[in-house]
């Protein structure tokens, strides 16, 4: 069972590389993208493959949730709603549960820019979340996750994404209060079209992160 499960993770990473070669653009953090997709894809396989359950959500709850985050000459901030966490397994000290985001963000651009200097986006992505305990009752969490978007200005700032559709890659190493009640963290957010339609200039938001419960 345990080589099988190894086999079915590396098969999720394989295939997670396959996407992180894809070039959005060449300053783009291709290490991170194969973070985000290829922790999502694992973990999904790992779940699916020991028989977790899905739906296991009698003690899940409703958080608001923020990101204030930065790339270049681009500003973001994001806010929304998340529901979850469901448990799904426990492994070698590791819990898995999975949460659903809902987010709408503003994007700003600074300076002189060849595109438009504001934009905002949608996006709804199902985030992993394998926790452990860390100090004070208080646990460490590695949020993973990779969902649709959609963006008003494909063209904003100096980067042209050609489509407004686009793909919302995410990678957070997060606090999470014993209770459950708070989450905060850095963040990564990489977002790019998965070169459907080029030029696909990708963006990588690093920032923070606060989730707290309703």
């Amino acid at each position: 069972m345990q080589s099988q499960t190894s086999r079915f993770l590396l098969s999720g990473v394989a295939l997670a590389a396959a996407l992180a070669v894809t070039p959005a653009r060449a300053e783009s953090s291709n290490a991170l993208r194969f973070l985000a997709v290829g922790g999502s894809l694992a973990s999904w396989a790992t779940a699916f493959w020991n028989g977790a359950p899905l739906t296991d959500c009698a003690n899940a709850r409703w958080q608001t949730r923020a990101l204030l985050a930065r790339d270049g000459e681009l500003n973001l901030l994001s806010a929304g709603a998340a529901y979850g966490d469901c448990q799904m397994l426990s492994m070698g000290g590791w819990t898995l549960s999975h949460q659903t985001s809902a987010m709408v963000g503003r994007w700003t651009a600074k300076g002189t820019v060849s595109g438009a200097d504001s934009a905002w986006d949608v996006a709804v992505v199902p985030l992993l979340h394998w926790q452990r305990p860390a100090f004070g009752g208080h646990r460490m969490e590695v949020e993973v996750g990779v969902g649709p978007a959609w963006l008003s200005e494909p063209h904003i700032g100096d980067r042209y994404k050609s489509t407004q559709f686009q793909f919302s890659d995410h990678l957070g190493v997060n606090l999470v209060d014993g209770s459950g009640r708070w989450r905060v963290g850095l963040h990564w957010r990489h977002i790019s079209n998965l070169d459907i339609q080029t030029p696909n200039n990708g963006v990588d938001y690093a920032g923070v992160v606060l989730a707290w419960t309703l």
